[in-house]
């Protein structure tokens, strides 16, 4: 289970949004979740919205690269949008000496009342080193390509640059804690991401 925060401020206009998320391993190889989403968008904090998803891991290795598939399924209820349909390739490489690398690509699709047009496409990597045996620190690169159906110019895409602090507070729950800062204009000139997740 994790509970995630995320404040963000574009132009000294704030938003505030959190998530709580459980998920669990049925199998060696697949993972189902489920998580419900809140935010004040349009000045308003409340539950925005429900989405279910499925993890299948065909590369697994303590000391080498791990690969799965997710699928998440976002459930329209008139609060925040439409439904959307959003597949992941979720990428890490864990060497034994050197950083850890993740990069993950995703593309979604929208269904229902008022869909946008096309597939909406995003990256996202990082890169962290430990410091520590409980500490690691790194960089993140976060970049959302607007849809196929219109790419738009780097300006009108969300393209976020910033740095990462993770590690475990105890046997059972870790932390992750990331800053971004916006490298075009559609992006959050600064986005602050703060998460707990709990083993149980």
């Amino acid at each position: 289970m994790s509970i995630a925060g995320a404040v963000a401020v574009k132009d000294n206009d704030e938003g505030f949004a959190h998530r709580m998320s459980y998920r669990r391993a049925i199998s060696d190889r697949w993972r189902l979740g489920a998580i419900v989403f809140f935010n004040d968008r349009g000045g308003d904090y409340r539950y925005r919205r429900l989405a279910a998803e499925a993890m299948y891991q065909f590369a697994s290795s303590d000391t080498g690269w791990n690969s799965a598939i997710q699928v998440r399924g976002r459930l329209a209820d008139g609060n925040d949008g439409p439904g959307r349909v959003r597949v992941a390739w979720l990428n890490r490489w864990r060497p034994i000496n050197g950083p850890e690398v993740r990069m993950i690509a995703l593309a979604s699709r929208d269904f229902g009342e008022n869909p946008g047009d096309g597939l909406a496409l995003e990256t996202r990597g990082e890169a962290t080193w430990r410091i520590g045996a409980d500490v690691s620190v790194g960089a993140q690169v976060f970049n959302r390509y607007n849809t196929t159906a219109a790419f738009g110019s780097f300006q009108t895409q969300r393209h976020s640059i910033g740095g990462v602090i993770k590690g475990p507070l105890t046997d059972r729950i870790s932390y992750r804690v990331n800053a971004l800062g916006g490298l075009s204009d559609a992006a959050p000139d600064l986005e602050l991401r703060v998460r707990l997740r709990l083993t149980l």
